[in-house]
């Protein structure tokens, strides 16, 4: 037991000490299933209570903009797979890609070039397009163990992915994965 949490706190400490540069931007991150440390791009605010009400771990948007008024913004949150049915992260993908072709008939999904992340790890990226109803999306799909750790660029028009696509890329670039083992305490 000793070993684990001396194993545990090594590896909190390397994290620590290789964001300590970026300590204001950087976060740990978690939830059921997750634990995860993301740092906001330069130029980005990493908010954790403004999307609490949407069920998302983290919040990112432009300094000088808002959550809720921003004409892109982005957010992290953790999706755990289904265990009664060994759900894979390709089916993952496929029921939410369904589920965004259903609110629209034009809406488009369509896959991007991966964003690799370490040195054996890559997110799948997907570009969904609804123009219709001003949604343009960019999701980094993340696998873990018992889930998917979703990063997402999200704008009212088409060129606002485009033109942060350099902070996404460095958004989902700067996730690290730290435990799937979360025990949270509720108050009473």
């Amino acid at each position: 037991m000793k070993k684990a949490v001396l194993l545990f706190l090594l590896t909190v400490l390397s994290f620590v000490n290789s964001y300590s540069q970026d300590s204001t931007r950087t976060g740990l991150l978690y939830g059921f299933n997750n634990a995860y440390y993301l740092t906001a791009p330069v130029g980005w605010v990493m908010d954790n209570e403004n999307g609490k009400e949407q069920g998302l771990t983290a919040v990112f948007y432009p300094e000088g903009s808002a959550w809720d008024t921003g004409e892109t913004v982005m957010y992290t949150t953790f999706g755990s797979f289904d265990s009664t049915k060994n759900e894979t992260l390709n089916e993952f993908i496929a029921h939410d890609s369904t589920l965004f072709r259903s609110r629209s008939p034009q809406a488009s999904v369509r896959a991007q070039a991966p964003i690799v992340i370490g040195k054996n790890k890559a997110a799948k990226v997907y570009a969904y397009s609804d123009p219709e109803n001003k949604n343009y999306d960019l999701i980094a799909y993340i696998e873990e163990k018992k889930g998917v750790v979703m990063i997402v660029v999200t704008s009212l028009n088409n060129n606002g992915c485009i033109n942060n696509y350099g902070s996404f890329q460095s958004l989902v670039k700067s996730y690290r994965f730290l435990t799937d083992k979360v025990n949270i305490q509720l108050g009473k």
